[in-house]
């Protein structure tokens, strides 16, 4: 009987201070546009923009990931690193958001527009502050309930003959 070894590649870890960055613009930049121009929401389509190529493009599009290195060598080494793809579906879900909250702003009602742009506000400072990410945590259940908590692949270790 033959076994086959799969080789598991090593998991891409990121810097979990990178999406911590982002997500404290993003949520500052929108509640400074709501609180100085209300009637002009500029930065819904904005950070609309910026979060789809984030999600859907990947970190060569991602305009936190270069304003990150930048600052990365006066951070230091990070305490800890972290999946990307829980921060990439919470960007996901935040361009969902703003897209729809632009398209509710310009030509229909900006009050909605507002509503929704300050849900995205209020939980990437959440996730900015406390690094509770709503998004990211929503990304954990789902990955849970469609695998049902198995792992896509097993890893078989044999023990060499001693």
């Amino acid at each position: 009987m033959e076994q086959t070894t799969q080789v598991a590649q090593a998991p891409v870890l990121i810097d979990a201070r990178q999406p911590r960055l982002g997500q404290a613009i993003s949520g500052t930049l929108l509640l400074v546009n709501f609180v100085v121009a209300p009637g002009s929401p500029i930065m819904l389509p904005v950070l609309a923009v910026v979060m789809g190529l984030a999600s859907l493009a990947g970190p060569k599009f991602n305009v936190y990931v270069y304003l990150f290195k930048v600052l990365k060598p006066r951070l230091g080494p990070p305490k800890e690193l972290e999946e990307p793809w829980p921060p990439r579906f919470a960007n996901l879900v935040g361009f969902v958001f703003l897209t729809v909250a632009s398209i509710a702003a310009y030509p229909f009602n900006n009050e909605l527009g507002w509503i929704l742009g300050l849900i995205v506000s209020a939980l990437a400072l959440l996730a900015a502050t406390t690094g509770l990410c709503v998004g990211c945590e929503i990304y954990v259940v789902a990955r849970r309930v469609i695998t049902k908590g198995r792992i896509p692949s097993k890893i078989i270790v044999h023990k060499e003959a001693v």
